[in-house]
């Protein structure tokens, strides 16, 4: 635990990049201008800083269903799924993140999952007439943006976003959505250009206030 805080603290991570990444505007944008501003503060805190976020019952219940998920995917695909320590990207050491496994099939290359269990049933099946990354951006942007930031941190081709619901019967209980690099490229590239940005954007609002 401590050791993820020390990678998010003050630090753009993965989970809440897609705040940065309006349609309008880029870092200019309000909810953007305000996670920057959320950054800068957080670099000021003292040592003892926690994360004082609560979790809402949604969140508690991925958080309790996430090892289930891992172990049902590997059952699944015959494959071994082990949980990394965060990262930052080699490109800035003020982009972080933690993807939920990292997936390693004999012969194959390393890739990513990232695991969601929603706590609306109804949401799981609306993942699961997905078809596309394009429509894991339509559907939901914030885990768009978080599995191409997993992407770019770890240097990965490949990712699957997964969807567990173990109240759905049969192997309707795991969604799977391959997301393949060529094919987000454009978007990764805009992700990349837009958090360094904001990596800048934060050093100049610190640079004021030290002044």
């Amino acid at each position: 635990m401590e050791t993820d805080l020390i990678f998010r603290k003050g630090k753009f991570t993965a989970s809440e990049c897609y705040k940065l990444m309006g349609e309008r505007g880029g870092i200019t944008t309000q909810t953007a201008q305000t996670y920057i501003l959320e950054k800068a503060a957080e670099t000021l805190y003292d040592k003892e800083w926690i994360d004082t976020s609560s979790d809402s019952v949604a969140t508690r219940w991925g958080k309790e269903l996430e090892p289930d998920a891992s172990m049902y995917y590997e059952l699944a695909y015959k494959v071994t799924v082990e949980k990394p320590n965060p990262q930052c990207a080699e490109w800035s050491d003020e982009v972080s993140g933690s993807p939920d496994g990292l997936v390693y099939p004999d012969g194959n290359k390393v890739y990513g999952i990232e695991i969601k269990s929603p706590y609306n049933p109804t949401n799981h099946l609306s993942y699961m007439l997905m078809r596309s990354a394009a429509d894991l951006k339509k559907t939901k942007k914030e885990y768009y943006w978080q599995v191409l930031c997993y992407m770019l941190i770890f240097g990965l081709d490949y990712y699957e976003f997964v969807s567990y619901d173990p109240r759905y019967s049969g192997a309707n209980r795991m969604f799977v959505l391959p997301i393949k690099r060529k094919d987000v490229s454009d978007d990764i590239d805009k992700l990349k250009e837009t958090l360094l940005q904001a990596v800048e954007e934060k050093h100049r609002i610190l640079k004021m206030i030290n002044n």
